[in-house]
């Protein structure tokens, strides 16, 4: 395998972020929260607080480097996701279960590094989860 082989095997494709596992965001969620719980800020959130974020999820996840990257950049969008007006509302109004279905959508959906995720569809797919999980429903990942 040349080097240029290699360098595509380890690089990501940020115009389609690989999909990830909503526990990996929810580790990131972790770290941000510092250790207590899921838990998103109430406040805008520093460089130096997403950094902390990253250097601590780097070293704490042992999975390879492409799916680190992906999910910090999946966390990033999702970050940026649930300062939307339709995102934040959900998660205000059903709270916990709102923001576990948040990383559930954010891992799953595609997900565009430079544009972010696609707020309304996050939204619906937060709305279908919820409506499910108050059906009594399982609801599909």
């Amino acid at each position: 395998m040349s080097e240029n082989d290699k360098a595509i095997d380890t690089a990501v494709d940020t115009s389609d972020v690989p999909r990830v596992g909503a526990r990996e965001l929810a580790l990131a969620l972790k770290i941000l929260s510092e250790g207590r719980g899921l838990l998103l800020p109430s406040i805008v959130l520093s460089d130096e607080d997403l950094r902390r974020v990253e250097q601590d999820f780097w070293s704490i996840s042992p999975r390879a480097r492409v799916r680190k990257v992906a999910v910090l950049l999946r966390f990033r969008g999702f970050l940026a996701a649930c300062e939307t007006r339709h995102v934040r509302e959900l998660i205000a109004r059903h709270g916990q279960i709102a923001l576990v279905t948040a990383l559930e959508a954010a891992a799953h959906m595609r997900l565009n590094a430079k544009w972010g995720f696609n707020p309304v569809k996050m939204a619906r797919s937060m709305t279908e989860a919820l409506a499910a999980a108050a059906e009594g429903h399982p609801v599909a990942a």
